[in-house]
């Protein structure tokens, strides 16, 4: 938190000795958004932030959260399941990659702000950590409290008051634009981890702005042609879901033998078409050769026939580029695994040409080609 921050700041309760907590307003905004939307039910929340040591004192500094897609009954209460764990690490990625996780929220309706035995129990055994701390809040009554372990002995305490600080908190505030356009959309679905891996995926490839059609799936061989740019956005993507796969299990995400197995499972998935595409690139790339080996055969004999009748007029090859032509662009039908960074370098040889054909397309940030459409290809 910078430094100027702290003169906008608002205390509630009286501050102990011990660890200071500070939360910023666009997490309570957030926690108030979705506690308003789900009138009278318990809700809970994953708390990201960090730990600072100021003063000789720990400082905890609350600055972003997330809502459980999922849940699962315990005795009494709610808590996270493994989907709703996963989720909320894939969100943690995307918006807070910088911020751990640092407890959870816990929202009761009609309880007040006291803590139960089996709340009590759950984050003993899910939250190690002496800093990582419990906020409970009853919306009915405006009460809210947190708790953190006991150093000496096996139950929570009261903090006491904490902070709450004003900062230009643009990460919570991305990801509660990015909530409320999902509730405006009828909500997003509960996945699974498989669906939100390949999700993720989605949305960074989206960058290169693939053209819309009717989804085959990622390890679909309808998708796998001859054709080595496809080839190696296949490659890239599943590389890149082994990776995220790795990420998760260092998240520290693993807290039981059921969590691990349900990893090995998706890490052998993800091997076995990882092994399944190797070898159909292979064999494709193998046609490629022969396909070309073709090519230039047919071109050395095109030569040959040139050498011996001169006074022919050369043709051109044929070509991908365009359908029709002005003097300051030419037309394209997109097509299948076309981006506008294999436009660029096809037809100018760099990629530096893409900021050039989204302003001939009037194209901005996020808009994807479209298969069969006709676009304009400057000059």
């Amino acid at each position: 938190m910078p430094k100027e921050a702290k003169n906008n700041i608002k205390q509630i309760g009286s501050i102990t000795k011990g660890q200071k907590i500070y939360i910023e307003d666009y997490v309570i905004t957030f926690l108030k958004y979705i506690t308003d939307k789900n009138k009278g039910k318990s809700l809970i929340f994953m708390l990201y932030g960090n730990l600072k040591q100021e003063d000789s004192e720990d400082v905890l500094y609350i600055s972003g959260a997330v809502e459980a897609a999922d849940t699962e009954k315990r005795g009494s209460i709610e808590v996270f399941s493994q989907a709703a764990l996963d989720i909320a690490e894939i969100n943690r990625i995307q918006y807070f990659s910088n911020l751990e996780a640092v407890g959870w929220c816990y929202i009761q309706p009609g309880f007040g702000d006291f803590i139960n035995t089996d709340q009590t129990s759950y984050h003993l055994e899910s939250f190690k950590k002496l800093y990582q701390v419990l906020y409970i809040i009853d919306p009915l009554d405006d009460s809210r409290s947190f708790f953190r372990k006991d150093e000496n002995a096996p139950s929570l305490k009261p903090v006491g008051g904490y902070i709450i600080y004003y900062d230009k908190n643009e990460p919570m505030h991305e990801y509660l634009l990015h909530v409320k356009k999902e509730d405006s959309a009828g909500g997003a679905p509960k996945e699974n981890l498989t669906e939100n891996v390949d999700t993720f995926i989605g949305s960074a490839l989206r960058r290169g702005r693939r053209p819309v059609k009717e989804r085959k799936g990622l390890f679909s061989l309808e998708n796998l042609e001859v054709n080595p740019q496809k080839i190696s956005r296949l490659m890239g993507g599943l590389s890149f879901a082994l990776l995220f796969v790795t990420l998760i299990i260092g998240g520290g995400l693993l807290k039981s033998n059921s969590r691990i197995d349900y990893i090995e499972k998706q890490i052998s998935s993800l091997g076995k078409n990882y092994i399944s595409l190797r070898d159909d690139v292979s064999e494709a790339q193998a046609v490629f050769a022969e396909n070309r080996e073709a090519e230039e055969e047919k071109t050395d004999s095109a030569a040959e026939a040139v050498t011996e009748a001169p006074t022919e007029a050369p043709t051109e090859p044929p070509t991908e580029t365009p359908i029709a032509s002005s003097a300051s662009y030419r037309e394209y039908t997109v097509k299948s695994g076309d981006t506008l960074i294999y436009l660029s370098r096809f037809f100018y040889g760099t990629a530096d040409r893409v900021d050039d054909i989204m302003a001939a397309n009037n194209m901005t940030e996020g808009d994807m080609l479209i298969e069969g459409k006709t676009i304009k290809i400057p000059e």
